[in-house]
């Protein structure tokens, strides 16, 4: 009893000492114009498996960037999909002098598929800055030019803001909405302190010549996730890291079809943990609190010892979690009802606990 107590206190304590680190560093985040008189050379690279489906949304976006074309160099990967990706690939690329389309038939025997792909992209693109994305988002047609205004600013690599599509009104598309939110909010918070914990493959921009530094994604080469965490934290930690709060460089992606779905790619990002456990200690202690915490909080609904402080514990955590949201949401320009928010709340101490556990452990599927 008393050590549940402790512990339940003890990282309610934590976790409001660290909203209070996302809101102070979600303030010192500033829009920085620079006037670019010549714009350098990029590359835009996508992998795509079985992605037929949103292909058309993708390739109408990248044909009304603002970005000049001789300076572009797009590269799209099928990823041995088994649909009609690689015809709407070929098709498209034959229409566009700058876009390139490249075939992988089979799987590589050194690296973890979506790494060989994006891999392989690099390797046949040119430009002095990469840019990523998925087959899946809706990117702005400013998106490059405000990437590329924080790299020559000087960083490494620039991290941009992702959140869920929810033109559809649904619910569950809004929950999600909302989660993800808590994700990037926070990430970009700790990102105005100089903490560079994370990013979205979605949405990076990094520079070619540190890319290669590094040795590309050798180094994690057998990881089936965790791409995005690594290039951050390896180009970052060592040439700076920016995130872009221009609305211009926001992208859409596609949100889970299913809770099944949902469950399991959380479960593929909290698997990252384990790398940030060799990393970022400071991070670690976030993930580690925020998992204890809820997991204590769930224990403590079947303790009727406990229920005389349990109100207080769910009131400050309630009120923390709408500090970090709609903050967030102020900042990325975002808007979702307010009882998916409660919702939210509520539900998170009953299933963090079980993706953090399943991370892990590794057990979430992804495309094979």
């Amino acid at each position: 009893m008393n050590l549940l107590f402790f512990t339940l206190t003890t990282s309610l304590g934590i976790y409001i000492l660290f909203v209070l680190f996302f809101l102070t560093g979600l303030r010192r985040i500033k829009t920085k114009e620079k006037n670019i008189t010549s714009w350098p050379t990029v590359a835009i690279v996508i992998a795509a498996r079985n992605e037929e489906t949103n292909l058309p949304n993708i390739f109408q976006d990248l044909a009304q960037l603002d970005y000049p074309k001789e300076l572009l160099d797009i590269v799209i990967v099928d990823d041995r999909s088994t649909d009609n990706t690689w015809s709407l690939i070929k098709h498209f690329s034959d229409q566009h002098a700058h876009i390139h389309g490249v075939l992988i038939k089979e799987k590589s025997p050194a690296m973890t598929p979506k790494k060989y792909a994006l891999t392989t992209a690099i390797e046949q693109s040119r430009g002095e800055y990469i840019l990523s994305t998925d087959a899946d988002c809706r990117i702005p047609q400013s998106w490059v030019k405000s990437m590329v205004k924080l790299l020559e600013e000087g960083v490494g690599i620039t991290v941009g803001s992702s959140t869920i599509e929810s033109s559809k009104h649904s619910s569950f598309i809004h929950y999600q909405l909302v989660d993800f939110l808590a994700l990037v909010t926070a990430n970009a918070g700790a990102m105005g302190w100089d903490f560079y914990w994370t990013g979205s493959g979605q949405n990076l921009a990094y520079k070619r010549k540190l890319f290669e530094e590094i040795d590309g994604f050798h180094p994690v080469r057998d990881r089936i996730s965790g791409d995005d965490i690594y290039l951050v934290q390896s180009i970052g930690k060592k040439y700076g890291c920016t995130f872009n709060p221009d609305p211009g460089s926001f992208i859409k992606t596609s949100p889970s079809s299913s809770i099944r779905q949902f469950i399991s790619q959380r479960i593929r990002w909290s698997s990252n943990s384990r790398f940030a456990a060799k990393t970022d200690l400071f991070f670690l202690l976030f993930l580690f609190n925020a998992f204890l915490m809820n997991s204590t909080i769930l224990v403590g609904i079947f303790t009727p010892q406990l229920y005389s402080i349990l109100p207080m514990v769910f009131g400050l955590k309630f009120v923390s979690d709408a500090l970090v949201i709609f903050s967030g949401a102020a900042k990325l320009h975002l808007t979702f009802p307010s009882i998916i928010f409660i919702l939210w709340s509520i539900l998170q101490p009953f299933y963090i606990p079980f993706i953090g556990l399943a991370g892990l452990v590794g057990r979430f599927k992804w495309k094979p």
